[in-house]
């Protein structure tokens, strides 16, 4: 799954522009279509948990827009970075959007972000931002898969220190 996490954040990387010139931080990543990031949730963690987890995460950094238990869908309102050093930028705006799967066994979530300069908002995700929710999230509800053991060393052969 780590795996998976890695490829989409680097292929997400190659086809966004940077958002170099617009004013915003290094961390946006213009582009037209938005990415869903997708975890498994603990088995251990029943979903009206897990919803409450996910909401208390949101709402440290957020201001909520919409909310839906029973749809298990929440958005946040528009607004500035909750990073300190792009809370001076009115003109960078930045949202969170999640989703659990009907089934309640997975967690989509992604991050919208827009940069004002001056004429249209241009739209894009925070990679840094994406990065600090992921982290959130996987910490609280999220089932990391055990890493796999690399391949057996014969007991007689040499390794290095």
């Amino acid at each position: 799954m780590r795996t998976a996490l890695v490829r989409s954040l680097a292929v997400l990387m190659l086809i966004a522009s940077a958002g170099c010139g617009l004013g915003a931080p290094d961390s946006f990543m213009q582009m037209n279509r938005q990415y869903w990031e997708s975890m498994d949730l603990k088995p251990s963690v029943k979903y009206d948990d897990a919803w409450q987890r996910v909401i208390y995460i949101i709402t440290k950094k957020f201001e909520l827009e919409m909310i839906s238990k029973e749809d298990g869908y929440v958005r946040s309102a528009y607004g500035q970075s909750y990073f300190t050093e792009d809370l001076q930028n009115e003109r960078y705006q930045i949202r969170i959007v999640a989703k659990f799967t009907p089934d309640r066994k997975k967690l989509e979530f992604k991050i919208e972000s827009r940069v004002w300069d001056g004429k249209i908002w241009h739209n894009g995700s925070d990679v840094r931002v994406a990065a600090n929710m992921r982290k959130d999230f996987l910490n609280s509800i999220g089932d990391v898969p055990p890493k796999k053991a690399g391949p057996a060393v014969p007991s007689d052969s040499l390794q290095a220190p």
